[in-house]
């Protein structure tokens, strides 16, 4: 048994086989959606299950780099305001909260309404979201924005680089080519670090 150190890569390529064999499995319970027409890189985004439903699935398309143009497209199972309370307060934290006070004027931050709402097409169809422009979208990935559909299942946008008018989402079939990109994009990294 294994208690520390770095797994070798058969083992990691194992654990990425493993998380996209369940996404696989999963892939149908909510609709996937990403800009119309893409084709730059795309990866898997955020995926979360809860007592084995799948709760939230999110695709990337660009590369997730500060300053670059990127989007992240999350449907979530419900509405998606409790995953953007915890998007916004992850983006914006430096560490624990010193106190009760403290976490909950973060909470009451991070759950603060929209200043704007914004059109953004849906499968050709306009659709009405909130926007919180001039945010921060985590310390290596620098200031965008976010935006939610609420609607059951409901959408969080996590952008950067783009303008709400520059993106129509369509229905996205097939998540194979987001497994490639993640499985190319975590092996890279892996033998970026050295080999064993």
């Amino acid at each position: 048994m294994r208690y520390g150190g770095r797994l070798n890569r058969l083992e990691f390529t194992a654990l990425i086989d493993q998380q996209a064999n369940r996404i696989r499995a999963s892939a149908t319970a909510l609709p996937l959606y990403g800009p119309t027409g893409w084709t730059g890189p795309c990866r898997i985004g955020a995926w979360s299950w809860e007592d084995d439903r799948l709760m939230h699935a999110g695709l990337q398309f660009g590369e997730t780099v500060a300053g670059g143009a990127w989007i992240e497209v999350i449907t979530t199972a419900g509405p998606p305001m409790p995953l953007l309370i915890d998007v916004r307060m992850a983006a914006n934290a430096t560490g624990a909260p010193a106190d009760r006070r403290a976490a909950e004027r973060m909470l009451r931050a991070a759950s603060s309404p929209a200043p704007e709402r914004v059109g953004i097409a849906v499968d050709g169809a306009p659709k009405p979201f909130h926007r919180w422009p001039d945010h921060s979208l985590g310390p290596s990935l620098g200031t965008g924005w976010l935006a939610t559909l609420d609607e059951v299942p409901g959408l969080l946008l996590r952008v950067s680089g783009l303008t709400p008018a520059e993106i129509s989402l369509a229905r996205v079939g097939d998540p194979e080519p987001h497994l490639v990109g993640t499985r190319a994009h975590l092996l890279a990294g892996y033998d970026a670090y050295g080999a064993d």
